[in-house]
């Protein structure tokens, strides 16, 4: 009986609160001015929180697709003078592998590129890994066809496997289930394809420097290849591999990264090693995420204040025009309507507006998710799931509600202190209501302005800092270049290959001069790493006159460049001599930055002198070039420039300055590089000012 008389009373309360609703509908409608402008604030607030919060669902809170992710960390080395390289020594992660109790697996890998073909077509680059035979097992994923990697298969000469992603598997087999037993040419080198994996794998791209721009890196993986580990006996150095680790269950990070550090500092004094190189565990998710977590959530809270701001708005609003309705309100209570009825029907008004201001948002939402997907780095993890999925629908329906409850309580609370009586007997209820709530308003007013005045001062401050970084002075013309990338991957230019240096260096040469008689091309540069990619190579420099510990050794970044880089990006000379094509028989002599300059020789002339960089080869400065922020607009780096012939790289970013726009260009330097070796893969050819952009997507 009790739950009878209770089910009846729901049902009571509901039929109330939906008359209440109709009313409102049809009240609303007698103020289409006011009833658009309430629409319209909540479509516009409600629609940015849910474009955003699905953008940090994706990226941040959706779980990988991998048996209980919350268990996997990344591992990162840091020290001293490598403090922003994070990445791993093999020696060191062995140590890692023998000791930790913690873990119930480990597994190394390294990014790279991969040219892949299936028959005599050009080859293209994908994405891929070198991986360790039990990477799959730490992670929790098995092939949907075929097997994983057997131990052996990660030793010199057993290494001609794969295992190909879905994608690759539909694109190359078309989705034949022999595929296993199959072969790829990878840089010319036939693969037996071993094991495909489930269409819903997706490793994450990780940068080996935190923050590194690589167009790359928007690319997924499509293949994976047993990793050797090189040069696993060398104790300080060779930080480049990447790390991850699956804890035990129970474990939590905390303890993990304890024990890493007890086992690391006691390898350090062991073996005496002079940088005391430590390791960080850090949760998979926030690895993936690195810096663009912050910039995510500070993006989250700056639209959840314009929907705060709209919220005080429309709640200042409605209690204006309660004031209206204070005689309609008085008479309802006059007639018998409870406390809780002008309550309901002041809240149902809220509602109304509320859950039309919500479906229009959430259709809007999907409008801005594209937006914020097209204006997006392309590199940023995890873009191509962003989606408006059911749970941030649910959100953004109990976010409507919130808001409705927000800016409705006031005007609803006020309808509980109307005086029929006194509301009756007065011929107007403006003046004296509007007294009643003047200080209530003036306070809605004044948060709301402090709001906006907050925000509009922040957005001032990113927007001046970001118009600053477009204009300063660079120290380089990225102006009509085009970038063009060229991957020597065939086995003839390979490191094993003896005299391979020489091919190579064959390669650019002619490539260099070819380029040069397309028609309007005015100069053509060759250089090891495209401009914007962030620090990469950095090594320390050595002076033989005077010797430092390692630990106080100044890093560079080095590049090999041909002697028409710097005039091609138009990098003013500030001391000394540019190369020249003599220096191909001297390709030790060498070009610094002026930063590089100040922490090598401080003080000093730099012109004539000598540096080392590893243990053998010396170089000497030539000439001191301006600090070109070609690495990334946000900073100077210290800079070494060696002439090409010293290392000729297997990869080539060719810099072509042309008052012809890339897209006309683009057709002849293809046929000009196929001309010189038809299986060269050219991953990209796009402008350098295009590629400054991508640059600072993030701050954009």
């Amino acid at each position: 009986r009790a739950a009878w008389q209770m089910m009846c009373c729901i049902e009571e309360a509901m039929h109330r609160f939906l008359n209440d609703l109709r009313f409102s509908a049809r009240t609303l409608r007698k103020t289409p001015g006011f009833a658009l402008t309430a629409i319209l604030t909540l479509a516009l607030g409600i629609g940015a929180v849910t474009s955003i919060f699905s953008v940090v669902d994706s990226v941040l809170l959706k779980p990988f697709d991998f048996a209980d992710p919350g268990r996997l960390v990344l591992l990162r080395e840091h020290s001293g003078p490598l403090a922003g390289f994070n990445l791993n020594n093999p020696k060191h992660f062995l140590n890692w592998q023998s000791n930790a109790k913690t873990f119930s697996g480990m597994a190394l890998f390294q990014n790279g590129g991969h040219s892949l073909s299936s028959g005599t077509d050009h080859p293209e680059i994908v994405n891929g890994m070198e991986i360790q035979p039990n990477f799959f097992s730490v992670l929790g994923v098995h092939p949907l066809l075929g097997r994983e990697f057997l131990p052996n298969e990660a030793t010199k000469g057993h290494d001609k496997e794969a295992i190909i992603t879905w994608d690759a598997w539909q694109r190359y087999f078309q989705g034949n289930p022999r595929a296993v037993g199959a072969t790829l040419r990878d840089g010319g080198v036939p693969l037996t394809v071993v094991g495909v994996l489930p269409r819903s794998f997706g490793f994450p791209h990780i940068a080996e420097i935190p923050g590194a721009v690589s167009q790359n890196a928007a690319k997924p993986y499509e293949i994976f290849v047993p990793l050797i580990p090189y040069d696993t006996n060398v104790y300080e150095g060779n930080y480049n591999f990447l790390a991850i680790g699956r804890m035990r269950v129970g474990v939590r990070v905390e303890q993990a990264q304890a024990e890493l550090s007890t086992i690391q500092s006691a390898f350090n004094q062991d073996h005496k090693l002079t940088t005391n190189p430590q390791v960080l565990a850090m949760p998979f998710v926030t690895g993936v995420a690195g810096d663009v977590s912050t910039g995510l959530w500070l993006l989250l809270a700056s639209v959840g204040a314009v929907l705060l701001i709209g919220c005080v708005n429309l709640a200042n609003l409605q209690l204006a025009r309660a004031v209206a309705r204070d005689r309609e309100l008085a008479v309802r209570a006059a007639l018998g309507a409870s406390r809780d009825r002008l309550v309901s029907a002041a809240l149902a008004d809220s509602f109304v507006l509320a859950a039309a201001g919500g479906a229009l948002g959430i259709l809007l939402s999907f409008a801005g998710v594209r937006l914020f997907v097209a204006a997006a780095p392309s590199y940023m993890p995890r873009l191509n799931t962003i989606e408006v999925s059911w749970p941030v629908l649910l959100a953004a329906a109990a976010l409507s509600i919130l808001t409705a409850f927000f800016f409705g309580l006031l005007p609803a609370l006020r309808s509980m202190r109307v005086d029929p009586q006194t509301a009756l007997q007065t011929a107007t209820t403006r003046v004296s209501s509007s007294r009643e709530t003047q200080h209530t308003r003036a306070l809605l007013v004044a948060a709301e302005v402090a709001c906006t005045l907050a925000l509009l001062i922040v957005t001032g401050l990113l927007a001046r800092s970001f118009a600053t970084l477009l204009t300063q002075n660079r120290d380089f013309d990225s102006s009509h270049i085009t970038l063009a990338q060229a991957f020597l991957y065939a086995p003839q230019y390979g490191d094993t290959v003896k005299g391979s240096e020489k091919v190579r260096a064959a390669f650019d040469d002619r490539a260099l001069a070819d380029l040069a008689h397309i028609p309007g091309v005015q100069s053509v540069a060759v250089t090891s790493e495209q401009p914007m990619a962030g620090e990469t190579w950095i090594d320390g420099v050595k002076r033989p006159d005077h010797p430092l510990p390692p630990n106080r050794t100044p890093n560079a970044n080095i590049r090999w460049i041909s002697p028409s880089y710097a005039s091609t990006l138009r990098i003013p000379l500030v001391a000394g001599r540019d190369l020249n094509p003599d220096d191909k028989n001297h390709p030790t002599n060498a070009l610094i930055s002026e930063k590089a300059a100040r922490a090598i020789w401080p003080g000093e002339n730099p012109i004539g002198r000598v540096f080392t960089l590893g243990n053998v080869t010396q170089y000497t400065v030539v000439g001191v070039l301006a600090d070109a922020r070609i690495n990334d607009l946000k900073s100077t780096a210290n800079m070494i420039y060696i002439p090409y012939w010293d290392n000729p790289w297997w990869r080539a970013d060719f810099l072509i300055r042309s008052a012809r726009p890339a897209s006309t260009l683009l057709p002849e330097i293809r046929r000009t590089i196929w001309n010189i070796d038809p299986q060269v893969a050219l991953p990209m050819i796009s402008s350098l000012d295009d590629q400054v952009a991508v640059s600072v997507a993030p701050e954009r």
